[in-house]
């Protein structure tokens, strides 16, 4: 079944947005604690690693979606 196939997709899209709005705002974080000497750089270098498999997680999704459904998704996921 096609539509239960895409929301299975869509949620897997929806959570790995989540997951990378997470580590972005993480990075922010660990960014003003290494200008404060405060953070590790091998912490910044873990968190890059992190995006960067998002994001391509997210390419690889969004490649086997239509553009309407990615559209429609990114809709539901509140991240305009």
């Amino acid at each position: 079944n096609k539509v239960h196939v895409m929301q299975e997709v869509e949620d897997k899209i929806i959570e790995a947005l989540k997951e990378l709005e997470r580590w972005e705002s993480r990075k922010e974080k660990v960014k003003v604690r290494l200008e404060n000497d405060s953070a590790d750089p091998s912490e910044m270098e873990r968190i890059e690693e992190q995006i960067s498999h998002y994001q391509s997680l997210l390419q690889d999704m969004k490649r086997k979606m239509s553009s309407t459904d990615v559209s429609r998704t990114i809709a539901r996921s509140g991240n305009q």
